[in-house]
């Protein structure tokens, strides 16, 4: 284990007003060898990051878990050293229906995360958009998005 990630934000879809902070996320993350890229402007790297989910739907809660490849890009000549980070790996949820009219069909989902933020020293703080889909795989097929703050400590 290399890193410990924190994330809350909000979930955009299903789309409901109260709370406004509720998606919530604990996860872990290991760095791998491969993909390893360097040069004068950028650093490329691939982790490996397991999480797990509290999202307060308009339904109720729905828990989840996902373990997923990320492709970190630090961009090390910009000041604050920004970087990019996108990430495509598997899910399960608890439950499927997150508001009466938006059931996303199967618990084995996809969970697609972009990102991008800072690195302050051991800490990365970025913002990220977060989706849970089944890729059409089962009808239907609404999907699930959120928005979240994130912070990264490194160990």
């Amino acid at each position: 284990m290399d890193r410990v990630d924190l994330s809350v934000g909000n979930i955009t879809r299903p789309a409901y007003t109260t709370p406004i902070i509720n998606s919530f996320r604990a996860g872990v993350t290991w760095y791998t060898d491969h993909l390893e890229y360097e040069n004068d402007f950028l650093q490329q790297s691939l982790r490996i990051e397991a999480s797990v989910g509290l999202n307060q739907s308009e339904a109720g809660d729905v828990r989840d878990m996902v373990l997923a490849p990320v492709l970190h890009y630090q961009f090390k000549k910009i000041a604050g050293q920004p970087f990019f980070e996108i990430s495509s790996g598997a899910a399960y949820i608890s439950e499927t229906l997150w508001a009466p009219y938006h059931d996303l069909s199967s618990r084995r989902l996809f969970a697609d995360r972009i990102g991008g933020g800072y690195r302050i020293g051991r800490t990365e703080i970025s913002l990220n958009y977060f989706h849970f889909s089944n890729a059409g795989l089962h009808r239907p097929n609404p999907g699930a998005d959120m928005v979240l703050i994130r912070t990264s400590f490194k160990l």
